[in-house]
């Protein structure tokens, strides 16, 4: 089975978390602390951990939340978009708030280490989580008859031979920001 059916979706919400980004960059004041704090509140449960558990708590947490995202797309491609879409938005408020405190800058290099690794493991899997339900509905519309079956191994091949490698990075970059501003 090609990768190349996928590279139009992975383009598509490419463009789709570039526009959400700016959204969220452009968001109003309001809506953006609204967010932050929200974070704030998510963020707590990773002040008290040691090294070791830190990196498998962000592990597993991004694996499950990814294998999540993956099957979902089953359910006619919906939620991998929202998925992007509101990563895109929240990033993009998270980049401003801080930008507004530190600059520019100094707010892209704490983007940018999460973005090498994170945002293509989420792109990717949404991207086959979109394929997979783009297939569902074409099967469901009699335009395809062949089973899901082998598309879906394929996706959760693809899921472990390219995004749980970038999520293992993303974890161990994490855990390493996370350690320092301690």
């Amino acid at each position: 089975m090609s990768d190349r059916a996928v590279v139009p979706y992975l383009l598509a919400l490419g463009v789709l978390f570039a526009a959400t980004f700016l959204g969220g960059m452009f968001a109003p004041p309001s809506v953006r602390q609204q967010v932050t704090d929200a974070l704030q509140v998510v963020g707590e449960q990773y002040r008290d951990l040691a090294g070791g558990t830190l990196f498998f708590y962000i592990l597993i947490h991004n694996v499950m939340a990814s294998l999540l995202l993956l099957a979902s797309g089953l359910l006619y491609g919906i939620v991998p978009v929202l998925a992007v879409g509101s990563n895109g938005f929240v990033l993009g408020v998270l980049y401003s708030q801080e930008a507004l405190v530190a600059g520019y800058s100094k707010a892209a290099m704490k983007v940018v280490p999460h973005g090498i690794f994170e945002i293509p493991a989420l792109l990717f899997t949404a991207s086959y989580g979109l394929w997979l339900g783009i297939r569902s509905i074409r099967r469901i519309q009699g335009k395809e008859d062949a089973p899901l079956r082998g598309t879906v191994n394929h996706a959760f091949e693809r899921y472990f031979v390219v995004v749980f490698p970038l999520l293992v990075m993303a974890a161990a970059v994490e855990t390493f920001l996370i350690l320092r501003a301690q």
